[in-house]
């Protein structure tokens, strides 16, 4: 399986290599520009509920999301991919996905959880955030394939001369070798698209998807020489391998959420348009990062850290919040009243930021915060 993002880290830290490229790795630029194809692509319908169950942030936004979190949600680290053996010829699901802990079975659990009208809006946002981004890991042919070196993350590399390992080629480094940023790289794609049948790239199963990029390890993933140099030849052969599967991606990530909300209802709760201007409900809140705004919702439950910190939990108790209020080593008396607020629908007012994957407003001041009327 793949190495944990801070044992990966400390290998890389290891060894000599040039400053990081700057945000242009498959967890950023790929996964927006898959999110920005598959926006395009969707049905009125489907557009329209992706927009209420995000609360209004934009796809691309949210495609990052479950990189974000992998510091404080280690339940999903083993969604982000399946080790099919490279030299297997097929899925075996008892081999390749014990337990249902494989990217397969997520992209099925969460489809399912869109798909229900019955699902609380909390889990159909978070189901969303995950397909996002899983649909762009499914096509990365390291995050379906596995040679006994954990997806390619144990295996050395030089790229063009830099110390790497082959995951981290295929993660990013081939995009960062591409030198174009979302807004150029994006219509270069499309304009590409034009040329190409995407209907014959919708068909298939999650599985099938799986397999294509699980052929393209066997291929030229792993077409690694005996030294482990990999120069400018494996670059240029590869990159148009990298366009393809960030629009296959896209296209088929369109496909199922268009399925899965083609029979969308929304939940029966107050629109932020109802709030007043200049307020939020908290699973709004992602959709107006630095904003400095109020944001309404209930506290599932009141923490206090050892160093004394207050985090009011929003929607529901870490680390499946939707939003927090928090309150840094706090002094003043005021602070002890926080715990009273459990379970009460509450206001806050501060500037809305996005600290590793978690939304929140710093209390800094008694004024910030405010049981709303009626609340119990």
């Amino acid at each position: 399986m793949m190495l944990p993002c801070v044992l990966l880290a400390t290998a890389l830290a290891l060894a000599p290599t040039r400053a990081p490229a700057p945000a242009l790795f498959w967890y950023d630029l790929g996964h927006r520009i898959v999110a920005d194809i598959a926006e395009r692509r969707l049905t009125p319908e489907a557009a329209r509920a992706v927009r209420d169950i995000l609360g209004g942030q934009r796809m691309s936004d949210a495609s990052v999301w479950a990189d974000n979190i992998k510091q404080y949600r280690h339940d999903a680290d083993p969604l982000h991919y399946v080790n099919i053996p490279l030299g297997a010829t097929s899925y075996d699901s008892t081999r390749d996905c014990p337990a249902g802990k494989c990217i397969i079975a997520a992209i099925a659990r969460d489809r399912r959880v869109l798909a229900d009208n019955a699902a609380s809006p909390l889990d159909r946002a978070e189901a969303l955030r995950f397909l996002i981004h899983f649909l762009g890991d499914l096509h990365q042919p390291l995050h379906v394939a596995d040679d006994g070196d954990r997806g390619g993350n144990r295996r050395v590399v030089w790229l063009e001369g830099d110390s790497m390992n082959l995951h981290q080629v295929w993660d990013g480094e081939l995009l960062y070798h591409v030198g174009m940023d979302e807004p150029t790289y994006l219509p270069r794609l499309e304009r590409k698209m034009d040329t190409m049948d995407l209907a014959a790239i919708e068909r298939g199963t999650v599985v099938e998807w799986a397999m294509e990029g699980h052929r393209l390890a066997v291929e030229h993933a792993y077409k690694v020489p005996p030294n482990g140099h990999l120069g400018t030849a494996y670059v240029e052969e590869n990159k148009p391998l990298i366009d393809h599967a960030l629009i296959a991606a896209g296209v088929r990530l369109a496909k199922l959420l268009n399925e899965a909300l083609a029979g969308y209802r929304p939940p029966a709760t107050p629109s932020a348009a109802e709030l007043g201007p200049g307020v939020y409900l908290d699973r709004e809140a992602a959709a107006h990062v630095g904003e400095t705004a109020a944001v309404v919702g209930t506290v599932a439950a009141v923490f206090r850290s050892p160093a004394g910190n207050v985090y009011l939990n929003f929607g529901a108790d870490y680390p499946r919040q939707t939003f927090t209020a928090v309150a840094l080593a706090p002094v003043p008396p005021w602070t002890a009243g926080l715990d009273t607020l459990a379970g009460k629908r509450v206001r806050v007012h501060g500037t809305i930021v996005s600290y590793r994957g978690r939304l929140e407003i710093e209390l800094r001041n008694q004024s910030q915060i405010s049981a709303e009327a009626g609340a119990r």
